[in-house]
């Protein structure tokens, strides 16, 4: 193309002979040259395919044993942090599958068309990629089969995990109504066993009771739904039925037990202000300003 520019610029007696024979030399190199580029294209799309392709096949199993495999841990933070890692993992796993199938997609977009729209003249216009075209394919339909492998795996782990951490929140709660029971219910019957010496003091006892009492149906009322929630759960099968009535029946036992004797003391503190009332109704009245003794 120099050479041709320098004779037309000398005033060459065959200068159009020259600039023809130069046009058709400049189309012919673009042509070549733009089939070079798609080429190159072309062949870093299918390097990167089968490169991110490789790297999924390779990981399938050791994902497959991460999603599957592993005791289900029995403490409340433990099976967060492993719910947490396990959807890490699915996220991972779906990020490699994304991108062998966008690049697959792209790649069989390229092989099924002209890279450049519009060049039918192409010298890669007559290519033919059918094999190529099945190849790529084979690989994507394997790499879906691996895939729904995954998630099939992951999901069946994802169900028994969040199993578990009901259960847990489940055994939890029911554990801070057993310990509110321990700790404060028996507590207070423990320090509080008298009846009262006197009306006055009989009366007082009784209202400490009832007050007591008000406290308390908090905790029979979160009993209440905790055998509700356990009645639920059971039938839902989101959980082990064995497991949530176990500690649906330790809950209800106790509750019963505490409330049957929460009761007993009402009934033996009614009666001692009954007893009371009509020792002093029996009795003379005292004289006028006396202290009540």
């Amino acid at each position: 193309m120099s050479v041709g520019n320098r004779l037309l610029e000398s005033g060459h007696y065959a200068s159009q002979q020259i600039q023809q024979i130069s046009g058709q030399l400049e189309q012919e190199w673009k042509a070549f040259a733009a089939a070079l580029d798609e080429r190159s294209t072309l062949l870093e799309m299918s390097a990167s395919f089968h490169q991110k392709a490789d790297q999924y096949m390779s990981k399938v199993d050791p994902w497959c044993k991460a999603c599957g495999e592993g005791e289900l841990p029995s403490e409340l933070q433990d099976l967060e942090d492993t719910i947490h890692h396990h959807q890490g993992l699915y996220e991972h796993i779906t990020t490699a599958y994304s991108e062998v199938s966008q690049d697959g997609k792209a790649l069989l977009d390229k092989l099924q068309r002209p890279l450049n729209p519009g060049s039918a003249d192409s010298l890669m216009a007559s290519a033919n990629y059918s094999k190529a075209v099945h190849h790529v394919l084979d690989i994507i339909h394997e790499v879906l089969h691996h895939q729904r492998q995954l998630e099939n795996i992951w999901q069946h782990r994802k169900v028994r995990l969040h199993q578990r951490l009901q259960l847990c929140v489940f055994q939890q709660d029911v554990q801070q109504v057993l310990d509110w029971i321990e700790n404060h219910g028996e507590a207070f019957l423990s320090k509080h066993t008298g009846v009262g010496k006197s009306l006055h003091r009989a009366r007082a006892l009784q209202k400490r009771h009832e007050d007591f009492e008000e406290v308390a149906q908090n905790t029979y009322t979160n009993a209440d739904k905790l055998l509700e929630a356990a009645e639920q759960l059971a039938q839902t099968g989101e959980c082990d039925p064995e497991e949530i009535y176990q500690a649906a029946h330790q809950l209800e036992d106790r509750i019963q037990d505490f409330v049957r004797r929460v009761e007993q003391r009402k009934v033996l503190l009614d009666m001692s202000v009954a007893f009371h009332t009509h020792v002093k109704e029996v009795c003379l009245p005292l004289p006028l300003g006396s202290p009540e003794t």
